[in-house]
């Protein structure tokens, strides 16, 4: 069966999108809402986006005008008759989805399918209740779905492998890419993506970071295309609040338990873009594409005692130059900072200095710098085995083996080498910072600045507040990342600080769901990094990161947050037994070999 014309029900936001995807892919799309006044809404998001579109270039008068020409208005579900499937987006409510589906099964053909757009609930169950089980099935679109290519095609148990093929076929045709995912709340992509965002949300109610900062976190710090509070203001608090307590009322985890901001921000009206405020403010209410987030005034941050420390300093000490400490190294004398690189012997020492050279001669020949700079560069780079060869520097970065016991050691050293008024800093991804500055004289003096690896091509640095740190020092801190061309984040002394904070728990319910079955690790990575824009899928990236490491980080925020969902799931530590550590040992969740 070839799907030549198509129905959508609601013209919600997701709706909407959905309406512009088929009419985009050249099908006839019908569509229908019951209430007058939201079709009229849904009609006026559909023609905003295209019109969007031709401002930017993107879509010609002409193709704008073809696309609206496909898209038709009905004025009941008989509407749909004559069509080959039809989609329904219509509220996250069991009953109401079955009352719509089995009124759709009394009018549609035949051979008709009738797809749901659910993003929690059972299509088996909603098959069974339709009327037609095998011509029934899940195609859960990635909001903005008119941009988000990715679709999530969930077979009930009765549905036919024809239904399937007929659906899939019909995505491509549009321009989507379907991934086939088992029948399960949430699916994988919201399995996953609506406990973080409430991981994300319980970090806003609680003060620990701001919007924009969290945002500007995850995308730099994890390179994902979108942050994820503009993400649930795309989505809507309202849709968020639904899905996420379907997913609780089926799974009874805790992790899908809206947060009470949530409610708060519904009954104040703060929806998102839909309503011009959400965690932004909007210049005008709207669909993604046509609603920008105003500036936020109130996020600028006051420097006034940071940016004269900052702009004092001459001469920057490294103390360690393994991979992260040679990048942070040649990210300061780049910025025109001279640098003092301190390794435990020799060996480590050149191997250090060698692989700044190399990435500069790389630069060289990518065009990124010519031959005079880059040796005037490296004529700001020295090196020693010696700690007192710091004594003068205005600035210590240590960015040595990630274990506690060794950086209380040598910032007890620092601490007695430092001179007056310079400051002390650590590259730890989530150790004690506060410890670390009550081993010194001045802790006060004491900053976290966590770079991400490479830090040469990678923009964000956590500016970490240690119980002690002084305001003017953690103003320092974002002063210095701004001087040496990087983006900063101010976060308090927490396990995992930001980024590691919400990074680690996703990974560990990513792994813990493949070992119990949610999906292949294809099908997983694959729906995770396009339906959400992330640079690689969960497996893929703790085999980057190695099974180990992501064990040793998340067991250690387990013990000091004390919450069961942090500590490593069993096949981590099956793996990391094994020796299935990932790239670096050649197999993991896949096989380098």
């Amino acid at each position: 069966m070839k799907v030549q014309k198509v129905g959508v029900v609601g013209l919600g936001t997701m709706g909407s999108n959905i309406a512009i995807v088929c009419a985009r892919g050249g099908k006839e799309t019908v569509v229908f809402e019951a209430d007058a006044q939201a079709l009229e809404a849904g009609m006026g998001r559909v023609r905003a986006f295209l019109d969007a579109g031709v401002e930017k270039g993107k879509t010609s008068p002409e193709e704008r005008d073809a696309m609206l020409g496909r898209i038709h208005e009905a004025e009941s579900l008989t509407g749909f008759e004559d069509c080959d499937l039809v989609i329904e987006t219509i509220t996250e409510d069991r009953e109401e989805k079955n009352k719509l589906l089995r009124s759709l099964n009394a009018v549609l053909g035949e051979n008709a399918i009738i797809a749901s757009n659910t993003s929690t609930l059972s299509i088996s169950h909603m098959g069974a209740a339709s009327g037609r089980p095998a011509q029934t099935i899940g195609t859960h679109f990635c909001l903005p779905a008119a941009l988000n290519r990715l679709v999530e095609v969930a077979p009930g148990l009765l549905t036919s492998d024809e239904t399937t093929a007929a659906t899939t076929a019909f995505l491509e045709e549009v321009g989507q890419t379907p991934v086939t995912v088992k029948d399960w709340p949430g699916f994988v992509i919201n399995y996953f993506l609506v406990a973080f965002q409430n991981d994300c949300i319980r970090l806003i109610e609680s003060g620990y970071t701001n919007p924009a900062d969290l945002d500007a976190g995850v995308r730099l710090g994890l390179g994902y295309r979108m942050g994820p509070m503009r993400l649930l203001d795309i989505e809507g608090l309202d849709i968020h609040r639904t899905v996420s307590l379907s997913m609780y009322e089926q799974l009874k985890d805790p992790r899908y338990i809206p947060p009470p901001l949530v409610d708060r921000m519904i009954d104040a009206g703060h929806l998102g873009a839909k309503t011009g405020r959400g965690f932004y403010t909007y210049k005008s209410a709207g669909v993604f594409g046509v609603a920008e987030p105003e500036e936020d005034a109130a996020n600028a941050r006051d420097l006034s005692r940071g940016q004269p420390i900052a702009d004092a300093v001459q001469k920057v000490g490294v103390v360690g130059l393994g991979a992260m400490g040679s990048g942070i190294a040649q990210v300061c004398i780049t910025a025109g900072l001279d640098v003092t690189g301190v390794e435990v012997n020799a060996e480590a020492l050149e191997a250090g200095l060698t692989r700044i050279r190399r990435n500069l001669d790389g630069a060289v020949k990518r065009g990124k710098m010519d031959e005079a700079r880059k040796e005037a560069t490296l004529a700001r780079l020295g090196g020693s085995t010696d700690l007192e060869a710091l004594a003068d520097c205005d600035l210590i970065i240590e960015v040595i083996v990630e274990n506690l016991d060794a950086k209380l050691e040598l910032f007890e050293k620092l601490g007695n080498i430092a001179k007056e008024g310079a400051v002390i800093a650590s590259n730890t991804s989530c150790l004690s910072v506060t410890a670390m500055a009550a081993k010194t004289k001045d802790p006060e003096r004491v900053v976290g600045l966590h770079f991400f690896n490479p830090p040469y091509a990678m923009r964000l640095v956590e500016v970490i507040e240690a119980v002690q740190t002084a305001p003017e020092i953690t103003e320092f801190g974002v002063a210095f990342c701004h001087r040496i061309g990087k983006t900063p984040i101010p976060v308090k002394d927490r396990p995992g600080f930001l980024v590691n904070r919400l990074l680690v728990p996703y990974l560990n319910h990513a792994a813990h769901a493949y070992d119990e079955g949610l999906a292949d690790r294809e099908s997983m990575d694959k729906a995770i990094s396009m339906g959400l824009g992330h640079p690689m899928g969960p497996l893929t990236l703790i085999d980057l990161v190695g099974a180990d490491v992501q064990t040793f980080v998340a067991d250690s925020m387990a013990e000091e947050l004390g919450e069961a969902r942090f500590y490593a799931p069993p096949i981590l530590r099956r793996m990391t037994s094994a020796g299935w550590l990932g790239r670096k040992t050649g197999k993991g969740f896949y096989d380098y070999g």
